[in-house]
């Protein structure tokens, strides 16, 4: 018996050309101005920014109480006052 079956031959992938690199029309995020000597409040990134730790760190400080606690919460978001931060940030370059 002789089988009728009809195999396809794949097409060898041919080398594919580089395509030249298009521009982004993207722009590049640029680090925000963080200003502590007048009042207001800082969220986490803020804080994270100012103080040059990751996020881990900053939770483990604030956990063994090495760091000011927040000062509060809008919903679910802590913030820690500028007077804070800027108190505890010349503490900390005192050292």
């Amino acid at each position: 018996m002789s089988s009728n079956r009809i195999h396809r031959v794949r097409s060898v992938p041919s080398a594919k050309t580089s395509k030249p690199p298009r521009h982004s029309s993207h722009v590049l995020p640029r680090a925000p101005v963080i200003d502590i000597n007048g009042p207001g409040r800082l969220r986490t990134a803020h804080v994270l920014a100012l103080s040059g730790i990751s996020h881990s760190t900053l939770y483990a400080r604030l956990k063994t109480g090495e760091f000011p606690p927040p000062d509060g919460k809008d919903g679910k978001m802590n913030y820690w006052n500028t007077a804070t931060i800027r108190s505890f940030l010349s503490v900390a370059s005192n050292h």
